[in-house]
């Protein structure tokens, strides 16, 4: 943020931050040194979701994708769950009991889903999640024939990895709508994409919606059908399903019913505050902005809403969210990848060294502060 106006000398400010995702993380780095703040998350680091795919791929990956709170964070990191608001006390509820008094409350909860996209609500530490990890990996490892459920991004890239690193599987890819990753890509970006994973030898099943998926092993190497709404039946060991993304409103629910959108999401104006409420904001994910939900967009809302506050703050002039063109990046296995920005393809060497190389983990322990483990 610069040498900006700082709030450090008001005691009456206190941003309470409830959620680490990307927006939270970029909020409280946006902060530091500029006011007092607090950032709550359940969990003892971030879960770099973006990378994510290819800890279930590549052995040790795993530990490149956690990123501690606390080295960067410090006293400014509080380990809870927030479980309720109390908007006319200004201050937020723990699941411990512990409340936590605030001026300024920015909900970035993030969206809940299917590992390795998300995380479940009960993993909160580093070991928890690289032996989950470990346990997919070796799934993968052992199985012959994989079929992966839900064709959105993080689908997708799950098929790109194993069919990458693992030829000699079979790897099926069902999605019940005939565009992969996001309906608002171009032609050119579905064909190219379509292209990509089939050279990989991945099979595609578009438009077809799997209706056992109840009955089929997610957890252990073990043969089974699978059957689609389309009379299709797969022959699989190993089923990854990856779709359910849901907002994530435990935190506000019950505190902010009257201003969720049936879906969860908090309804906000352009400065990020949630309707019908005071110096309440809400960021990322769990907004109702008319956009793909992206990690970069959730540190653009970030980066803007900090400016906002200090500017609130100090008599300076706010400024408000325009979202920008359409955007999508996405790795197919290590070394290929595809994007799109407005209605133009990126150049796929691009992609490669923005994210298929690293799944952008140097760039996130660098905004964290902190050097890679090798």
């Amino acid at each position: 943020m610069g040498s900006g106006p700082s709030l450090l000398h008001r005691e009456d400010i206190h941003v309470v931050i409830v959620g680490g995702g990307y927006a939270g993380i970029q909020l409280a780095k946006s902060l530091k040194n500029k006011a007092r703040f607090t950032l709550i998350d359940p969990k003892e680091m971030l879960y770099h979701n973006v990378g994510a795919v290819r800890s279930c791929t590549e052995p040790g990956f795993a530990k490149r994708i956690l990123m501690p709170y606390a080295p960067v964070f410090g006293q400014n990191f509080k380990q809870g769950a927030v479980t309720a608001i109390n908007a006319a006390e200004k201050t937020v509820l723990l699941s411990s009991g512990e409340t936590v008094k605030y001026s300024h409350l920015v909900l970035a909860t993030g969206s809940t889903g299917s590992f390795p996209g998300k995380l479940p609500d009960e993993m909160i530490t580093a070991a928890e999640v690289t032996q989950k990890s470990e346990a997919v990996l070796k799934l993968v490892q052992g199985a012959k024939k994989i079929v992966i459920i839900g064709g959105g991004a993080v689908g997708t890239e799950v098929a790109g990895e194993i069919a990458t690193d693992y030829k000699d599987k079979e790897v099926t890819l069902i999605h019940p709508r005939d565009k992969l990753v996001n309906g608002e890509s171009s032609d050119a970006f579905q064909k190219r994409l379509k292209e990509i994973l089939q050279g990989l030898g991945v099979k595609l099943v578009l438009g077809e919606r799997v209706t056992n998926l109840d009955e089929l092993p997610t957890d252990r190497v073990e043969t089974a059908t699978v059957m689609t709404d389309k009379g299709t039946e797969i022959s699989a060991d190993l089923v990854i399903p990856c779709t359910g993304l849901k907002v994530n409103s435990t935190a506000y629910k019950d505190s902010l019913a009257s201003s969720m959108e049936d879906n969860g999401c908090l309804k906000v104006n352009n400065l990020f505050e949630v309707q019908g409420t005071e110096r309440i904001y809400a960021i990322g994910d769990c907004t109702n902005i008319p956009e793909t939900k992206m990690a970069y967009r959730a540190g653009m809302h970030a980066e803007l809403l900090a400016k906002n506050i200090l500017a609130q703050e100090t008599g300076g002039t706010m400024k408000e969210y325009k979202p920008d063109p359409f955007i999508m990046v996405v790795s197919v296995g290590r070394k290929a990848g595809i994007g799109q920005k407005g209605s133009s393809l990126l150049p796929e060497f691009m992609v490669r060294m923005l994210k298929s190389r690293d799944m952008m983990t140097g760039r996130y322990w660098k905004e964290m502060g902190q050097k890679p483990p090798i």
